[in-house]
């Protein structure tokens, strides 16, 4: 009898101490702890502007010398992210410290993931959100919150509340190479790290040297040199019929910047690093990965990083990253295979009044008409198979783009107006 009361103490001890997700600080949150010589404690709302909750988390990070300082929650029950449902933990995120500060959460006890996030707003509450991603980590009871990783403490102060699982959205992994943000490939389809932010947008230069419309951006803030972004295919790289790998890549860094990509499995990796040629220009970047192992399914980003390097981001445009086209050298992307197919006809090619379209592809939707510098000039759906007319009497002499989007890809041709 007295075995089994004593056993049942203990049980219901270690329930209580035990903290699950969701976290509001509105009671008693067991197993909170300064780390590295922060402190974190429960506090009133410091501003209800945006979070109207009564009280928040806390972290100080008092020391000058702790770069690392956070606060930390031991004895957690929840920290299992390997559902769709559950994968990313949004938490509400208060500091009067610059916009684009970084905020590191790391599951520990065992270490299993860390992920990062970036303040938009400083001297306001905001929503953070970190994606753990799929396959995600499982089996860690310690929570760790990093503000401003890599930068000594001082005083600096954060505050944090309404830590919650939430759905994340789960892309379906790429089979392989070609990488086109036109063709399927998501920013959902990669995980940055070590404060590296990856997102997808407009291409910012539309011009000759890249007429997509999508591209990815990846910009560093301040963390590990090594900071990037990785893709995981479902399938294994074939570098024995596939050794280069071309990408394109825009930068307003520096001539001479490295770029590296990294081929990955566990436990191994190969790095390949090249130096721009162009600054504020799309170029085409080559990386040989002849003699590489051909179990590797993994391609690492990296940028302004080559081994040895101690560089690290800013968030500045020097440390701003647009690429595109990530793909084999030797398999062309399947718009240059519809071009190659295509029996569209454009004339007179050059003119000096008008150009007239014909034998537009079956399957052909839009049709856009683009300056050297990108600018999009004329814009129509395609609505019939009759020829289209496109007035260049007010135009200016010179080069233009002209684009043909179809079901499978795109179509283009160069125009001179005389």
């Amino acid at each position: 009898m007295k075995k089994t009361l004593l056993f049942g103490l203990l049980v219901t001890s270690l329930t209580a101490w035990s903290q699950a997700l969701p976290i509001d600080f509105e009671s008693t949150v067991s197993g909170m702890q300064g780390y590295d010589n922060a402190t974190f404690t429960v506090v009133a709302n410091p501003d209800a502007t945006g979070n109207t909750s009564a009280n928040v988390g806390k972290i100080v990070k008092v020391s000058v010398g702790d770069q690392w300082a956070g606060g930390k929650i031991t004895g957690m029950a929840s920290l299992n992210f390997s559902s769709a449902a559950t994968s990313v933990l949004s938490m509400k995120f208060y500091t009067t410290e610059p916009v684009g500060t970084v905020v590191k959460v790391k599951l520990e006890s065992p270490y299993t993931s860390e992920v990062d996030a970036v303040t938009t707003v400083s001297g306001a509450w905001e929503t953070l959100l970190f994606d753990f991603g799929i396959p995600a980590p499982s089996g860690s009871v310690d929570l760790v919150i990093m503000p401003q990783p890599f930068t000594s403490g001082g005083g600096n102060t954060f505050y944090v509340d309404d830590l919650e699982q939430i759905a994340g959205n789960i892309a379906t992994p790429r089979t392989g190479l070609p990488v086109t943000f036109e063709q399927g490939t998501v920013a959902d389809h990669f995980f940055s790290f070590e404060s590296a932010v990856l997102t997808t947008l407009p291409n910012p230069d539309q011009n000759l040297a890249n007429p997509s419309s999508m591209v990815g951006k990846l910009v560093r803030y301040k963390g590990a040199p090594y900071g990037g972004s990785r893709i995981t295919f479902a399938n294994n790289l074939d570098f024995a019929n596939h050794p280069d790998v071309t990408m394109k890549v825009w930068t307003s860094a520096p001539i001479g910047t490295y770029v590296t990509l990294k081929a990955e499995k566990p436990f191994w990796g190969e790095e390949r690093s090249v130096q721009t040629t162009k600054t504020g220009e799309w170029e085409t970047l080559s990386f040989n990965f002849a003699n590489a192992p051909l179990d590797m399914p993994t391609l690492t980003l990296l940028f302004d990083f080559t081994a040895g390097s101690t560089n690290v981001g800013d968030g500045t445009a020097n440390s701003t990253f647009y690429f595109d086209d990530l793909k084999f050298a030797n398999v062309p992307l399947s718009f240059e295979e519809v071009e190659r197919e295509s029996t569209l006809l454009v004339y007179p090619n050059p003119t000096a009044s008008s150009w007239t379209l014909s034998n537009l592809p079956d399957n052909a939707q839009n049709v856009t008409l683009m300056n050297i510098q990108g600018q999009l000039l004329w814009s129509r759906s395609v609505v019939s198979e009759e020829p289209l007319l496109i007035d260049a009497s007010m135009l200016p002499k010179g080069t233009y783009l002209l684009k043909v989007r179809t079901e499978n890809g795109q179509v283009h041709r160069i125009l001179e107006k005389i």
